[in-house]
């Protein structure tokens, strides 16, 4: 494993992406920033942190590949391997929120961005962008954030941490065998609840039942069951 340490770039997931355009990378290569100037989000938002507050890296593993129908699978492997690591460190009440928010409580604590190029119906290349929210403890205008140090109250060294949680990642990409769907179904936030969304300009209520293979949330409404995709649904918090 290679790790490329930046004191800053627009977006680590756009820096890897170019290396792996300019050269061949034989070792699973990770690019880790203290500061990003366009960091990227799910939804097309921007992901904004202070410099060397928290961790912001991207992931690239060489001959890492799914069908495209099953890319999601990269998801649940990274959100479950994620989370159990968070439980480790004893940061409480961690689950997924769909389709890969990682939560303390019902605050963000961390997000995960997979980005692909596909060929032939087959992922050539995945870039698996993470940003972790470890030692800020404000967050101006993001009332549903929180991070490590607000949940325990302790500072963290950011270069152990991203040597722990990086062999937990490749460990759980490259090896087979787990029921990633169960582990992430169970990990799940609001599972089985009745909680309320916002599709459109149509707000109402639904619970979730489960994930499809390809993302999609399975929602039993008052009109059946239905499934979204990311783009179509949002979560409404009780803050929001």
């Amino acid at each position: 494993m290679q790790i490329i340490k930046l004191n800053a770039t627009d977006s680590t997931n756009d820096y890897l992406r170019q290396m792996i355009l300019d050269t061949t990378l034989t070792t699973p290569t990770v690019v880790w920033s203290m500061f990003q100037k366009k960091g990227k989000g799910q939804r097309g938002n921007v992901w904004t942190s202070p410099r060397g507050k928290n961790l912001m890296f991207s992931l690239y593993i060489p001959n890492l590949s799914e069908s495209a129908d099953q890319l999601f699978s990269i998801h649940k492997i990274v959100s479950v391997c994620l989370a159990d690591w968070l439980l480790s460190l004893q940061i409480p009440n961690i689950s997924v929120k769909w389709p890969n928010d990682i939560l303390s409580g019902d605050k963000k604590l961390a997000g995960i961005l997979v980005e692909s190029s596909v060929q032939k119906s087959t992922t050539k290349s995945i870039i698996i962008g993470m940003g972790i929210n470890v030692n800020q403890i404000q967050f101006p205008q993001l009332p549903n954030a929180t991070s490590m140090r607000l949940c325990t109250a302790k500072s963290y060294d950011l270069n152990t941490l991203i040597l722990s949680l990086l062999p937990k990642l490749i460990e759980g990409l490259t090896h087979t065998g787990k029921d990633w769907d169960t582990a992430y179904h169970q990990s799940l936030y609001g599972l089985n609840q009745n909680r309320r969304f916002m599709s459109g300009k149509y707000e109402f209520y639904g619970i979730i039942r489960s994930v499809t293979p390809d993302g999609k949330l399975v929602l039993e409404t008052e009109t059946g069951e239905q499934l979204f995709e990311v783009k179509e649904l949002q979560f409404v918090h009780i803050s929001d």
